[in-house]
């Protein structure tokens, strides 16, 4: 599976967030992922919340399981998610994708062929360290140029 990531775009990051019930339909958000990291092994605690079970398909299914283990075992993604160590060094190491100075959170955009991964990324003890929005990537897409990055009248949990 081809799989590339890069910091997420400032427009991009109201993506990362729970959104609408119509931005959801219109973006094609499946749903989330919400985890946090043990400190010292490699404990991934997670939980999935749908936003749209219709999308949540076999094989959507199967390639969001690769897409997690490529971020936490997979060395040419820097081991990202394998334990909040490894995820404070690849966020610190990408300056650009901090959310702002007043910020703790941290957003990469991971695409394949047909879906947009949401990551933001949180590198901190005692916190939810990732949450995972996903979507069908043309859909968002096509949204995100119709509204030229802007979510109309979102509802977000922020």
């Amino acid at each position: 599976m081809n799989m590339d990531i890069r910091p997420m775009t400032p427009e991009e990051r109201k993506y990362s967030y729970t959104q609408s019930q119509d931005i959801i339909r219109q973006t094609g958000c499946l749903g989330h992922l919400r985890a946090y990291l043990d400190s010292h092994g490699s404990a991934f605690y997670s939980c999935w919340e749908n936003h749209d079970p219709e999308l949540k398909t076999d094989r959507f299914t199967e390639e969001f399981n690769a897409v997690v283990d490529m971020l936490r075992f997979d060395e040419r993604f820097g081991h990202a998610l394998k334990n909040c160590g490894t995820l404070a060094a690849y966020c610190y190491s990408h300056p650009d994708s901090s959310f702002g100075p007043d910020s703790h959170d941290f957003g990469f955009r991971v695409d394949t062929k047909d879906y947009a991964y949401m990551l933001r990324l949180t590198p901190r003890k005692g916190e939810y360290n990732v949450y995972i929005y996903c979507y069908l990537r043309d859909r968002l897409e096509g949204h995100m140029e119709r509204t030229e990055g802007g979510v109309p009248n979102a509802d977000s949990d922020r």
